[in-house]
């Protein structure tokens, strides 16, 4: 007789195979996702570097190409009438324009900026402007043919006022905004003040502007301190409406991730000078600021977070200096991208 079997199922071995082909499957769809999101967080954090890259040599190549800038194109008899003059470096527009510090050489002159990298300073005048109609030399004040605001001329500003024969920095003592009278005679109020009223006379083909100097560095980020920033310092009045306005520079955090910059001047030392760079050197062997004609800016981008599988051990060329894991000015063997560029700006008001 017969016997029947009614059991019915996969066996042991069948049940192995099907258990071994699911975890391959698995362990692919798995390594799958995670080339995926390694790729993703990759290009993400590329995209993110070659952004900021952007932003700020755009950002600081529009500053620099105005260094020197005056709306009179004014280059003799020149007066800085604000107490500290030359020797306050901020203030130091007509024998200058632009000057830099070299990372490592010079003391750069702002908190806390990071050994090794460089620091530029562009002094300038702002591009908005108000033409005279009357300038009382006897009262120290001038009347504006237009009407501003206090982010302008406001008490403790610095302000340029030129003509095409004459130019002179002075700090404004006093603002009327329903006059447009701006006053630089009362030093009762303001610091450092000025050291004279006597600024020439200047005539309804006159121009006022404020003084607009920065400097641009390299600083920790306040969000992430393991990261460096692009900060920037620029020119304010500090202080209450009624009581005492300092002029003073004001630190800025413009862009995290730039960890290095790097900086060269082209220089124009020929005799008579031919406005043509005959070398490119550090600021700490530019023996003649006004020879100045280009900058050589060189930034060495990295990201914030690790997404490399391998240890960077590069070398980048940052603007003719090295920086590697292993040289004298070095970056660290992390697993951080990192991305470079160069860039080569003239001098708008140096070269014709």
């Amino acid at each position: 007789m017969k016997i029947k079997c009614n059991e019915k199922g996969f066996s042991i071995v069948e049940l192995m195979v099907a258990l071994l082909l699911g975890l391959f499957l698995v362990s692919g769809v798995t390594g799958m996702y995670i080339s995926s999101k390694q790729t993703y967080r990759m290009t993400d954090n590329l995209s993110r570097l070659q952004e900021s890259l952007r932003f700020s040599l755009d950002f600081m190549s529009h500053d620099i190409r105005m260094a020197s800038y005056l709306p009179c194109r004014t280059t003799t008899n020149n007066t800085n009438a604000v107490v500290g003059g030359a020797a306050t470096w901020f203030l130091d527009y007509f024998a200058r324009g632009i000057h830099g510090y070299e990372g490592g050489v010079d003391v750069i002159p702002v908190a806390s900026a990071v050994a090794d990298t460089d620091a530029i300073v562009i002094l300038k005048a702002s591009t908005y402007t108000s033409s005279l109609i009357f300038h009382n030399t006897a009262g120290n004040t001038f009347e504006l043919n237009s009407s501003f605001s206090d982010q302008d001329f406001e008490r403790g500003r610095i302000g340029v006022v030129c003509d095409p024969r004459q130019a002179s920095i002075f700090q404004i003592s006093d603002a009327d905004y329903g006059l447009n009278t701006v006053s630089y005679g009362d030093n009762t109020n303001i610091v450092p003040g000025n050291t004279t009223t006597t600024i020439g006379t200047y005539g309804e083909d006159a121009l006022i502007a404020s003084y607009k100097p920065e400097i641009y560095y390299i600083r920790a980020s306040t969000q992430n301190p393991s990261v460096n920033s692009l900060w920037r310092s620029n020119l304010i009045a500090f202080g209450p409406p009624t009581g005492t306005n300092t002029a003073q520079m004001n630190a800025e955090e413009l862009l995290e991730g730039v960890e290095s910059m790097q900086i060269l001047y082209g220089v124009d030392i020929t005799a008579p000078n031919d406005q043509v760079v005959d070398r490119y050197v550090t600021a700490n062997n530019v023996a003649d600021w006004q020879s100045v004609i280009a900058v050589r800016l060189g930034l060495l981008m990295v990201t914030g977070e690790d997404v490399t599988a391998q240890l960077d051990t590069n070398s980048y060329n940052v603007a003719g200096t090295i920086i590697s894991d292993a040289t004298p000015i070095s970056h660290p063997a992390d697993r951080k991208l990192r991305y470079v560029a160069n860039t080569t700006i003239n001098l708008r008001n140096r070269v014709q």
